[in-house]
């Protein structure tokens, strides 16, 4: 065992030393006509896919609001429908016709009235 050893050490010593490596300059390669286009080809293509996601975005948001302002138009809407239907409902109640009618010094008949819901 110590005889290869020995044999490894001497025979790594014995390597010549290598030189420094020397660096070889390379000029850089010029584009071809087909690479320019494709590289602004592909430039285009992401420039008009980044507006189209900015536009779609504002349009959503516009939507959005849209959407949000005819929501409380209508749900005004429907308050206010619903506070005139009670309305209704309490002028033309059998009640209120009654008292409208003595304060006129009106007397309500029942044979002269008709429903006009059915």
């Amino acid at each position: 065992m110590a005889q290869n050893a020995y044999q490894y050490s001497t025979a790594a010593e014995a390597l010549p030393l290598t030189q420094p490596k020397t660096r070889i300059k390379y000029k850089a390669a010029r584009w071809t006509r087909k690479e320019r286009l494709m590289v602004v080809f592909v430039s285009a293509v992401i420039m008009v896919l980044m507006v189209g996601v900015v536009f779609s975005s504002m349009q959503t948001n516009a939507a959005r609001s849209s959407a949000a302002t005819m929501q409380t138009k209508t749900d005004t809407t429907k308050e206010t429908n619903n506070a005139l239907r009670s309305d209704i409902q309490n002028k033309t109640s059998k009640q209120n016709l009654s008292e409208v009618a003595k304060k006129y010094n009106m007397t309500l008949s029942d044979g002269n009235v008709r429903n006009i819901n059915q």
